[in-house]
């Protein structure tokens, strides 16, 4: 069978990338800069008779579309994480991008086994996590604005109460304005004007965002579903179903609390174990949403459900901060199976062990 024996690293740029091919001695038998297109991928993997091999890649916001149509052209493509490959890199002098193609290919031909392979989303869950992403990034960037006024009107004795809308904003931060240069005799309208009309806009746009993400997750079958458990609001439900996108990737729903950094690492040596803090792996953000649901499920005065009991239970014994990191990975767990079995969500007698 013609590639039996080789394999193919990609050092994927933006513009560019770097092909390498390596036999089973780990000798390079081919070698080509290239743009970053699939074409002349395939026409490499044809030049050199290797249509058959592996090609490897780390799983870089610039390989995700190449990485679908070689799979689509017929091609076995493996994308792996990035933070393991760049330590398997590490151990060459010189970081080049040639250097990079051929460990690449080499974490192919005898890593598998040990760097992680990144799951390949589809284009339409991909789309769904880019609103998520780009979404917190606009939040973010209100929340730095509306800091900024705020640190402006309490300079001058100033102050800026919570603010529930676009307009709620415009109507505090315009009285506040007027109350200092009446009161205080100073005019802040040049400099904290042009912030305003900033988090104004940030401030809309988030609103129509939101109304259409939440109607998408309550059309949504499984986000739905996912929706039915206190405190799981609708970026929750989309953030976790856009991880997963397909459930059947995890052998156990326990590990689920794993696949988003919620469970504590471990350090071994000889008769001494240390028991650290969570591992903080798999993405930030869905990981960040699945926290937020936690805060909001202890706080609940109504929720009435295993979930919540089994939190204060555990905070009385630890501590409220812990209490909600565990309770995190038990809603990921939770989702996981609810998605997998197709069951709705029951409130009392879970099917999960609520075991700490």
């Amino acid at each position: 069978m013609q590639g039996e024996g080789f394999w193919v690293g990609l050092d994927v740029g933006a513009d560019e990338l770097v092909a390498c091919m390596v036999d089973a001695e780990g000798r390079v038998r081919a070698e080509e800069a290239m743009p970053t297109c699939p074409l002349r991928v395939s026409a490499f993997m044809e030049k050199h008779a290797t249509d058959k091999a592996p090609i490897g890649l780390e799983a870089g916001s610039s390989c995700l579309a190449l990485t679908r149509k070689l799979r689509q052209a017929g091609f076995r493509v493996h994308a792996f994480d990035t933070r393991q490959v760049s330590k398997f890199l590490a151990i060459r002098q010189n970081k080049t991008d040639a250097n990079d193609a051929r460990g690449i290919a080499d974490v192919v031909r005898m890593g598998r086994g040990v760097v992680a392979e990144v799951y390949i989303k589809s284009a339409e869950c991909q789309q769904l996590r880019s609103k998520l992403a780009i979404r917190q990034k606009l939040v973010r960037h209100r929340m730095a604005g509306e800091s900024a006024i705020r640190s402006a009107f309490r300079l001058n004795s100033g102050r800026l109460d919570r603010c529930f809308s676009a307009v709620d904003l415009r109507r505090k931060v315009t009285a506040e304005l007027e109350r200092i240069r009446d009161v205080e005799g100073v005019d802040l309208i040049d400099d904290v004007m042009p912030l305003l009309s900033i988090c104004e806009a940030t401030r809309k746009h988030l609103e129509v965002s939101d109304r259409k993400l939440n109607k998408l997750a309550q059309r949504h079958p499984i986000c739905g579903r996912f929706m039915e458990i206190p405190g799981v609001g609708f970026l929750t439900a989309l953030s976790v179903y856009s991880a997963i996108e397909n459930p059947s990737r995890f052998v156990r729903n326990e590990d689920a609390g794993a696949y988003f950094g919620l469970v504590p690492r471990v350090r071994q040596s000889g008769q001494s174990i240390q028991r650290l803090g969570i591992s903080k792996m798999g993405n930030t953000m869905t990981r960040s949403h699945l926290i937020t649901a936690a805060s909001v499920l202890m706080r609940l005065k109504d929720a009435d459900c295993d979930l919540q009991d089994w939190a204060k239970a555990l905070a009385a014994r630890a501590d409220s901060r812990r209490a909600r990191t565990a309770l995190a990975r038990k809603l990921a767990v939770t989702m996981l199976s609810m998605w997998r079995s197709g069951n709705p969500f029951k409130a009392r007698a879970l099917s999960e062990p609520l075991d700490p």
